[in-house]
């Protein structure tokens, strides 16, 4: 009898510390924002990284205009304004919830945003080089790469966000489908792009061989 009752004491002792654990640290009396913050969050994020960050990172590749630095820059900044907009309206879902630093989503999300937030520095020391330079160095490399991996990431994080809500199976492959025709795009685009910088290189490079030949023959 006795270890009978001692259990079911031990186990109502267990579930009066959890509930008062979790009366302290969840909102309830927020809890009917969490919808609309949700929402928010995950369509702001879903622009800024699945639209703006590999539209304007697209745009730099194909443009011929002089403008387009200034082009990539501008949607980078819209992206980088919806991200912290985004970073915003999580972290309140987060804290609502309590679920800020408890799941894979919310953490890696935070670590992307963090990293995000030096881009722009990288990016204007590998401008001021290449006009210098009229050449790409280590910081432009630093600056492409970087941003593509934790574009990535994001679109990834997006995914994660998704089955964290539990969100529906027509939104879930709604997202995966618009992320991975993105995806196809930009790296279709970006290989195009390296192979006509690589033929440029080399019609420079039979160039300068035609002339030294050239030179030396007369």
């Amino acid at each position: 009898m006795y270890p009978k009752a001692l259990r079911v004491a031990y186990l109502y002792f267990i579930f009066v510390s959890l509930a008062s654990n979790v009366s302290a640290t969840v909102l309830y009396q927020d809890l009917n924002l969490v919808p609309a913050l949700a929402k928010a969050h995950g369509l702001v994020m879903s622009i800024a990284f699945v639209v703006a960050f590999p539209l304007g990172a697209l745009l730099i590749q194909v443009l011929k205009s002089k403008r387009r630095v200034w082009i990539h820059i501008s949607l980078q900044l819209v992206g980088w304004v919806l991200m912290l907009t985004g970073l915003a309206t999580g972290i309140r879902v987060g804290k609502i919830l309590d679920r800020l630093h408890s799941n894979a989503h919310t953490v890696l999300g935070t670590v992307i945003v963090v990293l995000l937030l030096f881009q722009p520095f990288i990016g204007f020391i590998h401008h001021r080089r290449f006009l210098a330079t009229k050449k790409r160095s280590a910081w432009t490399y630093a600056h492409i790469w970087y941003g593509r991996i934790l574009m990535l990431l994001g679109i990834v994080n997006g995914g994660l966000g998704l089955r964290l809500a539990g969100n529906t199976l027509v939104g879930t492959i709604t997202y995966g489908a618009i992320a991975g025709l993105v995806s196809i795009l930009y790296c279709a685009v970006l290989v195009v792009s390296e192979l006509k910088r690589a033929s440029q290189r080399g019609n420079a490079t039979s160039d300068i061989a035609l002339e030294s030949s050239n030179s030396q023959t007369h």
